[in-house]
């Protein structure tokens, strides 16, 4: 007597395992209802915290290796990359507009710049800063990709990057976040913004030395600022073009 054969209920192959051999989907498909949606819940935010807690504390620790071993494949344990920065960016932005203070806001807001006048997105700015660092992710990817070309790293390999720094720096900002909060100073801020940067750079140098540490942080800070370079560029045109017809956006 044969046994009873199995079929994958997605690709109709032979189950002999666990698993589709075809398609890789569970043999275990159920129907669904409250039970599978509680288990399909319980598995995906313990999956994506181990994750996103297991990729948090190696960039943290060493950034470059970290996003070497991802691009070289090793991508099991890591939440990945554009997930990563997301999940984080809207972490902070939840916790900035719950409390409705913005350090970066609050150490400009009385500098007086006429530019403020016509471009009233520098508020925005400041309430956004996730997004924005979202926004200059391919400007950072563009020049780093340039400047460091023989090191064979194609432009997305780049944004990967970028992506996972950046998602730390938001993390960084977020860890003092209290402090900030509590203590209103500005100059906590500002040593926080600093030691954000000098993450960044940090990250950066490891991943892309490969002989001098100086060339490696020469690059890495010619590209930083490269960018900053064409962000206040095309900042500047808006202002421009903006002020010679008298618009305000």
């Amino acid at each position: 007597m044969h046994k009873n054969v199995r079929h994958c209920l997605n690709c109709n192959n032979v189950l002999n395992d666990n698993f589709c051999s075809k398609c890789g989907q569970s043999a275990r498909t159920s129907r669904v209802n409250a039970k599978h949606l509680a288990e399909e819940l319980q598995y995906g935010l313990l999956h994506i915290n181990k994750g996103l807690l297991y990729t948090t504390k190696e960039l943290l620790l060493r950034p470059g290796m970290t996003i070497k071993n991802y691009l070289a494949g090793k991508r099991v344990k890591y939440t990945k990359p554009f997930l990563f920065l997301i999940v984080w960016g809207v972490i902070y932005s939840l916790i900035f507009h719950f409390f409705h203070f913005f350090p970066l806001e609050e150490m400009n807001k009385h500098d007086g710049n006429i530019v403020l006048e016509y471009i009233p997105v520098y508020n925005w700015y400041f309430e956004h800063y996730s997004l924005v660092l979202l926004v200059l992710i391919p400007f950072y990817a563009f020049f780093t990709y340039l400047l460091f070309h023989k090191q064979r790293y194609n432009y997305i390999e780049h944004l990967v990057l970028f992506s996972y720094i950046s998602g730390a720096r938001i993390l960084i900002l977020l860890i003092f976040y209290p402090i900030i909060y509590f203590t209103k100073s500005i100059l906590i801020y500002k040593l926080v913004f600093v030691l954000s940067e000098i993450y960044v750079i940090w990250g950066l140098v490891q991943f892309f030395k490969t002989s001098s540490w100086l060339t490696a942080i020469s690059k890495v800070i010619l590209g930083l600022f490269l960018a900053l370079i064409l962000m206040l560029v095309i900042i500047a045109a808006a202002f421009i073009i903006l002020s010679h017809f008298d618009l305000k956006l």
